[in-house]
């Protein structure tokens, strides 16, 4: 049995909110773990240890960015036109 239009709407809404905050989740965290490691070196690049957890912050941000388009689409009862269309 399928779910009225209604309730699979608001369900929507609900799974973009808990990614967006996963995403967020992933974003303050990476930036706790990268600053609390900034004054590390790793050894033979020189570089430090905190750019280990760029990637972990950047990829946190794109998936709340993605979530809000999401949300907002939901909002209004539109749909996300994926971009390569």
């Amino acid at each position: 049995v399928l779910a009225p239009d209604r309730v699979r709407e608001g369900v929507e809404l609900v799974i973009h909110v808990l990614v967006a905050l996963f995403g967020t989740a992933m974003v303050y965290n990476g930036w706790l773990l990268g600053v609390s490691v900034m004054n590390y070196r790793i050894s033979g690049l020189g570089v430090s240890e905190g750019l280990r957890y760029v990637p972990l912050v950047v990829s946190g941000a794109l998936i709340v960015l993605f979530s809000i388009e999401h949300v907002v689409a939901a909002l209004r009862g539109q749909e996300v036109e994926p971009a390569w269309h």
